[in-house]
């Protein structure tokens, strides 16, 4: 007997990041770096926010003062990607008593 594959994930909603770019700090050099910066947060930040990416992302950078959740900052770099809300995890916590 073969094990059962899980379905893929249908996105069901579109996750937005946005990350401030903040001059003179950070390791990159270069708009793409920036963006490769983001993209390798993104999966971290979509957990934090109970969201699992299921699709390839979109990324720009913006100008901060036109963008929501820009923090004031003056140039952003936003990510959006295909998502589904994340599944629960398998287990409860007990309270010892």
């Amino acid at each position: 007997m073969s094990a059962r594959k899980k379905p893929a994930a249908v996105p069901t909603h579109t996750f937005r990041g946005v990350w401030p770019v903040v001059e003179g700090t950070g390791t990159a050099t270069t708009d793409a770096e920036l963006i490769l910066q983001a993209i390798g947060d993104l999966p971290s930040v979509a957990h934090r926010h109970n969201a699992t990416i299921v699709g390839p992302p979109r990324a720009c950078i913006a100008d901060g003062r036109r963008v929501p959740g820009s923090g004031g900052a003056l140039h952003v770099v936003v990510i959006e990607a295909p998502a589904v809300p994340a599944t629960g995890r398998g287990y409860r916590h007990s309270s010892g008593g």
